[in-house]
């Protein structure tokens, strides 16, 4: 649908492709007139979505378009409408709609940043981009076109699209996607083309296109919104989020807690005797929160008759004014079996893999096996989420797998303190273990899994300076910090970056380091 590489000047048909601009940091503005760079828009930030772009309306004349000219649209309509011509239409599914959203929302705000003087109409006034489908399709009367639309889908008994698709923006409206290495590092450009529903799901790869027609077979296949766009635009994509209370946020009012009102598990889900315990997270990758209840009871083995101890967990979404609720997102008939004993066990979820479903990890003794061949005392055990294919042509949710141990510490059980921290803010979690380690540092591991796919591992991040003295085991505290796009000193492009903000005693005295996500072994006193 739409080329990587377009042509310098093709005027009456607008295929003028916009040539990239260093220009300032996201949010920065010039400090004079005379040196600001050129902008239609006046939009520099690379994490707060504009509001409004100027869009070339052309003249049709037969079969050739003419010079037409420009009209201001507030962003987000903009998105809306394009999705609407260009995604349908009949276009329902929630991971299909997300990858949509976002990356209509990201081509347009790529040319924002990136303009082209080039760009006139026939008055001689900037625009941004063009309708054509050398940019995107814009009509002005796609909404109610799609409302019409919808009356005659709600006749047949099929949901109204518009409602979905208006969902999916604001779901999306505080993301960025970025690449994180080559010659295309930065905030990414984001093309996409029609694809063949029947060559499959990973038929094509540019790492510029996502096609629409295998997506949407991806997306029958399992694949949640986060999942498409890493097949499409490749491993070293970063889907970054900045925290609320950031000075360069979105303009998207943030959610209140879905959850405020009272909400209860089903009947019969659990018995009393049961050990319940409570996640919040997104465990199926549709951006919509929800709350996870983990149920652990002793039962019986029906195959062996052997008593056991066995885990199951079931989640509940608000959607709008409804609850839905799954109960089959874990089930674990022996958790003795996978080595973990569940009086000890301690859990907290992340993202590892990094397919926008929420996985398990859990922190419990090291089976007495596995200390016997030289593992440490506590063991580290992930269960990763699992896609499943479409059955009956309903997409099914994911699943989380069973758990593995990916790694052991020396230190006891009680004195290991787990964090979940993005550490290069690509939106796939690592998940950082402080322990002592035996000469009485204070050590940082971070649980993370290959780019490429591959079971998580744990190595070595940081540890503390020896003569800061030794660590007072459980004295740690840490917080998050982003840092957003930044200036990468290696290459002077943008980099996302995040910091790791810990306060701890040692040698008796209560600091408060910064942690850098960028580089091992580097931290820096506050």
């Amino acid at each position: 649908m739409r080329s990587c590489k377009r042509a310098a000047i093709v005027a009456l048909i607008l295929s003028l492709i916009a040539i990239p601009a260093s220009g300032p940091i996201a949010g920065e503005r010039a400090a004079t007139a005379t040196a600001a760079p050129y902008q239609c828009t006046p939009w520099t930030s690379m994490t707060k979505p504009p509001e409004s772009i100027w869009v070339h309306i052309p003249i049709k004349k037969g079969r050739r378009l003419k010079m037409g000219t420009r009209v201001q649209v507030d962003f987000k309509t903009y998105v809306e409408r394009v999705m609407i011509n260009e995604w349908g239409p009949n276009e329902t599914h929630r991971a299909q709609l997300l990858s949509a959203a976002q990356i209509v929302k990201q081509y347009a705000w790529w040319y924002i940043t990136h303009p082209n003087k080039k760009l006139k109409d026939k008055n001689g006034d900037c625009f941004d981009v063009g309708s054509t489908t050398t940019f995107q399709l814009y009509r002005g009367n796609a909404t109610t076109k799609a409302e019409e639309s919808d009356a005659a889908r709600i006749k047949k008994g099929l949901p109204a699209r518009l409602p979905l698709i208006r969902s999916a923006i604001e779901a999306v409206w505080p993301l960025t996607i970025w690449r994180t290495a080559g010659a295309r590092k930065g905030f990414a450009h984001t093309g996409y083309r029609g694809g063949a529903y029947r060559k499959g799901c990973d038929k094509y790869y540019t790492s510029f296109h996502l096609f629409q027609q295998n997506a949407r077979r991806c997306a029958r296949d399992g694949e949640s919104f986060e999942a498409l766009i890493r097949r499409f635009y490749g491993p070293n994509i970063a889907i970054y989020q900045p925290a609320p209370n950031e000075s360069d946020a979105t303009l998207v009012d943030f959610e209140v807690d879905p959850f405020a009102d009272p909400w209860s598990l089903p009947d019969g889900w659990s018995s009393g005797g049961d050990q319940l315990s409570e996640f919040r997270g997104d465990f199926d990758g549709d951006l919509f929160p929800e709350i996870a209840t983990l149920r652990v009871w002793n039962t019986t083995d029906p195959l062996t008759g052997l008593p056991v101890v066995s885990a199951a967990m079931g989640s509940i979404e608000r959607r709008n004014d409804a609850y839905l609720w799954r109960g089959d997102i874990w089930s674990v008939t022996d958790l003795a079996a996978s080595g973990i004993d569940a009086a000890q066990m301690n859990l907290i979820t992340a993202d590892v893999n990094g397919d926008g479903s929420d996985d398990l990890v859990i922190s419990a003794p090291t089976p007495p096996s596995v200390i016997a061949t030289g593992g440490g005392q506590s063991g580290i055990w992930v269960a990763l989420s699992e896609k499943r294919n479409w059955v009956n042509k309903r997409i099914q949710d994911p699943v989380l797998g069973a758990p593995q141990l990916v790694g052991t510490s020396t230190a006891a059980l009680s004195e290991i303190s787990l964090t979940v921290w993005d550490r290069n803010a690509d939106d796939r979690d690592e998940v950082g273990l402080f322990a002592p380690t035996v000469d009485g540092r204070l050590e940082l591991s971070l649980l993370s899994a290959p780019r490429t796919g591959g079971a998580p591992s744990i190595s070595s991040w940081w540890s503390s300076d020896p003569l800061l003295g030794s660590y007072s085991a459980g004295s740690i505290n840490s917080t998050v910090q982003p840092l957003g796009p930044q200036r990468d000193p290696a290459d002077g492009r943008r980099a996302l970056r995040s910091e790791l903000i810990i306060e701890v005693s040692l040698g008796g005295q209560r600091r408060t380091l910064a942690i850098s996500g960028a580089a091992p072994n580097s931290a820096a006193a506050r």
